[in-house]
């Protein structure tokens, strides 16, 4: 699922950048400017820088991911997003400010940009804290969200509910920021594992697969957790 959002998002940055070359007025700042100010500044130079950065940004996050993934350096592939696109646009920021000839020291870019970082970071997080809804069709489930997936139920070996969560070791391809945590995970004595873990209540769900892979899931309400314990017991009894 990571794969697909840094995609995403380096094309929204690409695709912003040849936007905004086409289009300057969408630069905050320099749209509100007076005819008077607009003049002292190098449109077609800050068009095109923008452009240029912009695209920058979301090829570095596309091929940055792969790269370092590929190398095995799974953290800094799954933090590159985040680091692209906040040593990129400081750059931009400050560079762009050459560009706007005016008296004012003020950049033309800085509410654009640090608006753009904000309401990306924000967006990222708040689809990470959503919660995985779950869904059944015939002898399926899928979990919805970050990190979510489908799972048949002739894939499950067991079921259970557990008050204990093992250690975690290390984050391999995932989200984690305070108690929610989604993706993989090393932990102790389960090795590598798929959470979908949204609180520390208990209990968690503890599904194991047939290749003997663990996946764990809790909700902030336990009475959600034991609703979908008991509703995949079932569908496991009746597909006996």
């Amino acid at each position: 699922m990571i794969d697909i959002i840094n995609l995403i998002v380096g094309l929204f940055m690409i695709g912003l950048g040849f936007l905004v070359k086409s289009s300057p007025d969408l630069i905050a700042g320099y749209n509100t400017m007076s005819e008077e100010k607009k003049k002292n500044v190098d449109i077609e130079g800050l068009s095109t820088f923008m452009r240029n950065g912009l695209i920058t940004i979301g090829l570095s996050i596309i091929i940055g991911y792969y790269i370092f993934k590929w190398i095995g350096f799974i953290m800094i592939a799954n933090s590159m997003m985040l680091i692209a696109i906040l040593v990129g646009v400081t750059i931009l920021v400050v560079k762009a400010q050459k560009f706007n000839h005016n008296r004012t020291k003020r950049a033309i870019l800085t509410y654009f940009f640090l608006g753009l970082v904000f309401s990306i970071v924000i967006g990222l997080i708040a689809y990470g804290f959503s919660p995985s809804k779950p869904t059944y069709h015939n002898d399926t489930i899928r979990f919805s969200g970050m990190h979510g997936f489908e799972i048949s139920i002739s894939e499950i070996e067991n079921v259970e509910l557990s008050d204990k969560l093992p250690a975690i070791k290390l984050r391999t391809n995932g989200f984690s920021f305070g108690l929610v945590k989604k993706g993989f995970f090393i932990l102790d004595k389960f090795g590598k594992s798929r959470l979908l873990i949204h609180s520390d209540v208990v209990p968690y769900l503890i599904i194991t697969k047939n290749s003997g892979d663990k996946i764990i899931i809790n909700f902030k309400n336990k009475n959600e957790t034991e609703k979908i314990y008991n509703k995949i017991k079932t569908m496991i009894e009746n597909n006996i």
